[in-house]
């Protein structure tokens, strides 16, 4: 049974109906490609806060500019 995980860092988070979209079209690849019967893919999604993803250690804080 194959897993797909999904890891989204951003500032919104996704909406229901973005996850619903991106499900259909993960169910439809995944049969065509791998012959996945329907109902077998499991499907996760995992939310990061900015301050979890590389955009926290990559942006400039107020402290950065004095620094410069």
């Amino acid at each position: 049974m194959p897993m797909l995980e999904i890891v989204v860092a951003g500032k919104d988070p996704l909406t229901t109906e973005q996850k619903r979209a991106f499900a259909r079209e993960a169910v439809e690849i995944f049969h065509t490609v791998l012959g996945t019967p329907p109902g077998r893919l499991r499907l996760a999604f995992y939310e990061l806060q900015p301050e979890e993803s590389l955009d926290l250690l990559t942006a400039e804080s107020p402290e950065d500019s004095i620094r410069h």
